[in-house]
């Protein structure tokens, strides 16, 4: 990798940089007031290194303090993260040059930050330069971004107790601004809909701990079932160029 890609990849990940940040030390805020570990510091920064969705960062505080078994928490983590797939598809052919080893890192390291640049690398990256170093480039400086901000955020909490209640709704929060952006576009209402209907119907039938995983299941049955539908709503490919 040059170092013009590199300082391409830095550039465009800044705004990763500033939202990584800032989630990562609220996560990590978040697990210093919630879970008492001896060197709690190494352990945020192995989780974080090791797991790089922030929804699961959140959450999986909440399931250490429950002690829930290992089956449910593969299973809970494979509902939340299943989505990740969806943008792997996209990119199987982008990465295929690419060796297996590096290959496989920018599978795993795919989020819904990353995967944005990495689509638009063509319009990113230096003329005369290799796309997939920029893809990589951008994996690796995010992946990095997301380790300092969960490990700065338990060395803070260590350091500086303080009531973390409040915290972990630092997530909903921003997917609540995610959501209110994408709903200003008609075409994505009614998915919405779909999503707040089977939250809902999730939290009746079934109690908070438990809502997940039925919720997303009805989620995935509707858009499966009328599919057609969806897709019908969609701009045609003429009036997005």
């Amino acid at each position: 990798m040059t170092k013009r890609v590199l300082k391409a990849a830095f550039i465009s990940s800044l705004p990763v940089l500033m939202g990584y940040s800032a989630m990562g030390m609220a996560a990590g805020i978040l697990l210093a007031g919630t879970v008492k570990l001896k060197f709690l510091p190494f352990w945020a920064f192995l989780s974080s290194g090791i797991n790089i969705s922030g929804a699961l960062q959140f959450i999986m505080v909440n399931w250490t303090e429950a002690l829930l078994p290992l089956a449910q928490v593969a299973l809970l983590t494979f509902c939340l993260n299943v989505r990740y797939a969806m943008y792997g598809f996209s990119l199987i052919e982008k990465f295929r040059p690419l060796p297996w080893l590096k290959r496989c890192y920018l599978i795993w390291s795919l989020t819904d930050e990353t995967y944005a640049l990495e689509v638009d690398s063509a319009a990113r990256t230096p003329a005369g330069e290799n796309q997939l170093d920029f893809c990589f480039g951008v994996a690796f400086l995010d992946h990095l971004y997301w380790i300092f901000g969960v490990t700065a955020g338990a060395v803070i909490g260590t350091a500086l107790p303080f009531d973390s209640r409040g915290i972990d709704f630092a997530m909903t929060a921003l997917f609540l601004v995610v959501l209110t952006d994408q709903c200003q576009s008609k075409v994505n209402r009614l998915s919405a809909a779909v999503g707040i209907i089977s939250a809902i119907c999730g939290r009746v039938f079934f109690s908070t701990s438990n809502m997940l995983i039925p919720a997303m299941v009805m989620m995935g049955a509707v858009f499966v079932i009328f599919r057609g539908k969806f897709e019908r709503r969609l701009p045609q490919k003429e009036e997005c160029q």
